[in-house]
């Protein structure tokens, strides 16, 4: 009997690191396409302000982001609502013990493959943890041995791993964000998918992918950093609650404007082609200018004009229909303001950038410790880990107070579905209560 019960739980192993690695392969091919694409269309980005004497449009952005709002447009408008999925409905699955719409799934991933692709202001993270846990349900039933909820939150962590070589920070999002508990009958297949998915892309891609560049050393351990490390995590929870408020009820107004489904894409393709000579860093995903950002080549004011502009172009390409992630976003408007604050007060350093970019993720996902985790997986330097704890907390606290627990969850709220437990609930009651009684 003991035997048994060894065989299969080794069983469940084998199968969550079998289909990490076939997630890890879906991963790839959606990665390699996207980033051929942008390649093709890159953009010079500037360290300053654009003149007008300088302005110089890009025809073949141009050409992608007319094409790709119109194939964006189409695809969006065939969307149930119209409405595109994502890591939220991938929450509530796991919730109700129920299988995604995986029609809607792949669509949503083909949408966003196209509005990357394009140039739409927005990233992949949140698409990817969709789009590997639509390929695990799409498998289930090869993974009997395994809960659904953990099939569908080791797809979502598998993906994670593959994108951001980030196996670690992925086995954490899963637990914090997607099963929201952690037990360790659900915690080795989660990260055995986890381990799949980033084995794969070590094959296919090398060990050596950073998405972050850190430059120089951490600052030190005193009373100073720490209160900087306070003012980022303050200032980023602030801007951090705009861009959820803002990703959350973007979509409910540019309904109010009855614009055809179709034509939204193609919308805010124009304004961005139209500003793109004066803020190439707004286009696309925006990681060069993150790692610029870092290496502190940026001015004051264009830093605090990037950190607020990002905020409002990836609300506004979400809106009208673009689909992507928020993760990778919330990085760059955070590293924009932890940069500025390098720049006033670094003394010549250009640290705090991680900070602001570990504290805006954070508050964006809902999952502080996931966030610092990944950003230093993407980095592959771990010495700002303590600070970044600091920034991470105080941003999630004001956000969370603010506009609730992740832009997930907000938009979840907007359509009247709460993912909070029972525990939760009454702990709510009980601080209510408490409340009134001291009025009292």
């Amino acid at each position: 009997m003991i035997l048994k019960q060894v065989a299969t739980q080794i069983i469940r192993l084998f199968l969550a690191l079998a289909l990490g690695n076939i997630i890890g392969l879906a991963t790839f091919a959606f990665f390699a396409i996207v980033s051929y694409a942008l390649k093709i269309w890159e953009l010079e980005i500037t360290a300053d302000f654009v003149s007008f004497s300088e302005i110089n449009y890009s025809m073949t952005l141009g050409a992608f982001m007319l094409g790709g709002s119109l194939i964006a447009g189409f695809i969006y408008s065939r969307l149930e609502g119209p409405r595109s999925h994502g890591p939220a409905d991938l929450m509530v699955c796991i919730k109700k013990d129920e299988l995604p719409d995986i029609k809607a799934g792949f669509i949503t991933s083909f949408l966003t493959m196209v509005s990357v692709s394009s140039g739409s202001s927005v990233g992949m993270f949140g698409p990817i943890i969709h789009y590997g846990g639509c390929i695990a349900a799409s498998l289930e039933r090869f993974f009997k041995v395994l809960t659904r909820g953990v099939v569908l939150a080791a797809g979502g962590a598998a993906g994670i791993a593959a994108l951001f070589s980030a196996p670690i920070a992925a086995s954490i999002f899963a637990h914090e964000m997607l099963l929201r508990r952690f037990r360790s009958t659900e915690s080795l297949p989660v990260i055995m998918a986890a381990l799949g998915g980033y084995f794969s892309a070590v094959m296919l891609l090398g060990d050596n992918r950073r998405f972050l560049s850190v430059i120089g050393d951490p600052p030190p351990l005193e009373p100073f950093s720490l209160g900087m490390a306070i003012l980022v995590g303050i200032f980023s929870g602030l801007l951090s609650s705009l861009y959820v408020y803002l990703v959350g009820a973007g979509p409910g107004w540019v309904k109010k404007t009855n614009i055809p489904p179709f034509f939204r894409p193609l919308i805010a393709a124009t304004i961005l082609f139209a500003i793109s000579p004066f803020f190439p860093q707004l286009i696309g995903p925006g990681m060069p200018a993150v790692n610029m950002a870092l290496a502190g080549e940026f001015t004051l004011y264009l830093l605090i004009a990037l950190a607020f502009l990002k905020v409002f172009a990836t609300a506004f390409c979400r809106s009208f229909g673009f689909h992507g992630g928020i993760l990778l976003p919330a990085c760059f408007f955070g590293a924009m303001l932890g940069s500025a604050f390098d720049l006033i007060v670094g003394n010549g350093g250009h640290l705090y950038a991680i900070l602001g970019a570990a504290a805006c993720t954070g508050s964006a996902i809902g999952a502080p410790i996931a966030a610092v985790v990944i950003l230093f997986e993407m980095s592959g330097d771990y010495r700002f880990i303590i600070l970044a704890l600091v920034s991470v907390s105080l941003s999630c606290q004001i956000s969370r107070t603010l506009v609730g627990r992740s832009t997930w969850d907000r938009g979840l709220t907007v359509r009247g579905i709460s993912l909070e437990d029972d525990v939760d609930k009454q702990l709510k009651l009980k601080e209510i209560l408490r409340s009134k009684n001291k009025n009292l």
